[in-house]
């Protein structure tokens, strides 16, 4: 592994520096389905996060100068990557925002090198230049905010306008929820059609989850026990069960049924108050900390 990061998976926070990776905080959660369903792990622990963390770095080239920048693969179902890619090949979406390691925030319009980015993506907290990424992303045709691998979501929702792009999906880290209003400000601002995506929602409570609900048009619950609580209000399509993914707009819903088309495994829909529970296991223990002490980013 390469230059030195800060990062999530299932609440635990993990810092990468001088080619190791350290637990800095244990995970907030015991099982997770989706994990469960990718990587065989039942029992969450500081050892799994790490052990997953090996099998991305090794198989995907995370972290390294190896990083792999195109797939064709669709990791899970409803991932966000999954739902994005499948919009910029259908001409739903011109572009997106998201972040790599290595890279920070960066514009991407093609849907293999989003979903091989977003794939077995984890919660980048901050991260540190990687040339080869950055080089790898920008062949690409891909378009950095910053070659000091800033990352800055509000700042590449301006570099895509900047750009010509009009419909663009914006993804955004719970613990970014603060950020969520300026981006909607600014995405009017800028006569730019935003689809925002709430990812790594598990230590989101509070306020930090009204923002969410109110400004974001797909959210995944995660293990946030709040979100849970109160996304089902707004809410217009679940799709999963172990991690719901839900549409809290026309757009959101509009994006995560076009993935559904391409979906090859049968589906069910049905008419149901959300988020609907009891289809399969979910997250455990759901998270619920105390949000006066939430670590929130301030507002840009």
């Amino acid at each position: 592994m390469e230059g030195k990061h800060e990062l999530e998976i299932c609440g635990a926070r993990i810092r990468i520096e001088d080619g190791r990776a350290e637990v800095m905080e244990p995970p907030k959660v015991e099982h997770c389905p989706m994990r469960s369903r990718v990587y065989g792990v039942q029992q969450e622990s500081e050892a799994s996060v790490l052990d997953t963390l090996r099998m991305n770095v090794e198989g995907w080239g995370m972290f390294t100068s190896a990083r792999r920048l195109r797939t064709d693969e669709r990791t899970v179902s409803f991932g966000a990557s999954e739902i994005i890619s499948d919009a910029l090949r259908d001409g739903l979406l011109d572009a997106a925002v998201t972040v790599c390691e290595g890279a920070g925030t960066f514009v991407c319009g093609d849907p293999q090198v989003l979903e091989a980015v977003g794939a077995h993506m984890t919660g980048i907290l901050s991260t540190s230049p990687i040339p080869a990424i950055q080089d790898g992303l920008r062949a690409a045709g891909c378009s950095l905010i910053s070659d000091e691998a800033v990352i800055d979501q509000v700042a590449g929702l301006e570099l895509a306008a900047e750009l010509g792009h009009k419909r663009v999906a914006v993804t955004l880290m719970g613990k970014e929820a603060m950020s969520a209003q300026a981006l909607a400000a600014r995405a009017e601002a800028l006569g730019t059609e935003c689809a925002l995506f709430a990812v790594h929602t598990t230590e989101v409570c509070g306020f930090t989850a009204e923002m969410l609900i109110h400004f974001c048009d797909v959210v995944y619950l995660c293990a946030s026990a709040r979100l849970w609580e109160k996304a089902g209000v707004k809410a217009k399509v679940q799709m999963g069960a172990g991690i719901p993914v839900l549409g809290m707009t026309r757009r959101g819903k509009e994006l995560i049924l076009n993935r559904a088309m391409s979906v090859d495994d049968p589906l069910l829909l049905l008419k149901s108050g959300l988020p609907r529970s009891g289809l399969g296991e979910r997250p455990r223990p759901l998270f619920s900390p105390d949000c006066a002490s939430d670590h929130l980013s301030p507002q840009r």
